[in-house]
């Protein structure tokens, strides 16, 4: 069975993502995909695929070794980056877990690296805001989707960033800048959500709700600036 055959959209967009590297490190690695489909395709030379738990990492190694790859990907147990060591790697990729997570392990990181792949499954405008304000510079992203899914991946280093106006927290500037071609149906989505979000709050007819609807407007009104810009690429 081909690497190729097992990358998902997702997946694909992540490890294309990673820039070319002597060493990475993939944490919450799992079945350790990306690590075997960068080091086939001679984009990183080694790597390290790190889990929490013991059960994928146990799976991660039999994929390692299906592949022959034992001699260049390592496994490692790991909370986050806790078992990583300074110089042991110059990219990073954090994907499949929730963006306040990847703030929490980036947060605790004992170490330093070149570039950081970041995927979050939810709380992507916290995890910008979060990066803003802690240090890091979001340089590029891009959208995958999976059926009705969007996935955002950012790929970040350390440097200044502004903190982002509050539509561009949920649609990176990025993704406008370079008119990814997903970025439409992300703005889309976002404004059912947001729309719907307004609407149960005003039906609790609370008074402290009254400045949330007011953000919910505000966030809209935004969005809808976006979808306009889109609709003239």
């Amino acid at each position: 069975m081909s690497i190729e055959s097992v990358m998902t959209p997702r997946l694909l967009a992540i490890a294309d993502s990673v820039p070319q590297s002597v060493s990475l490190a993939d944490i919450g690695t799992d079945h350790a995909y990306i690590p075997i489909y960068l080091c086939q395709k001679g984009r990183v030379d080694r790597a390290l695929a790190m889990d929490v738990r013991p059960g994928p990492l146990s799976r991660a190694e039999q994929n390692i070794l299906r592949y022959h790859l034992d001699t260049r990907i390592k496994t490692r147990l790991s909370d986050g980056l806790s078992a990583l060591c300074e110089g042991e790697v110059d990219t990073v990729v954090i994907a499949g877990m929730g963006g306040l997570l990847i703030a929490e392990l980036l947060d605790k990181a004992p170490v330093v690296a070149q570039t950081y792949i970041l995927q979050p499954m939810t709380a992507v405008a916290e995890l910008r805001l979060w990066l803003a304000e802690n240090g890091f510079c979001i340089q590029d992203e891009r959208l995958a989707r999976e059926g009705e899914k969007l996935y955002t991946i950012l790929v970040v280093t350390h440097g200044v960033m502004k903190v982002p106006e509050s539509a561009y927290l949920h649609v990176g500037e990025k993704l406008m800048e370079k008119r990814d071609p997903l970025t439409p149906y992300l703005v889309e989505k976002l404004l059912v959500k947001y729309r719907a979000t307004k609407a149960g709050l005003m039906r609790a007819e609370k008074a402290e709700t009254g400045e949330k609807v007011k953000q919910c407007e505000d966030l809209i009104d935004s969005l809808l600036v976006l979808k306009k810009e889109c609709e003239t690429w």
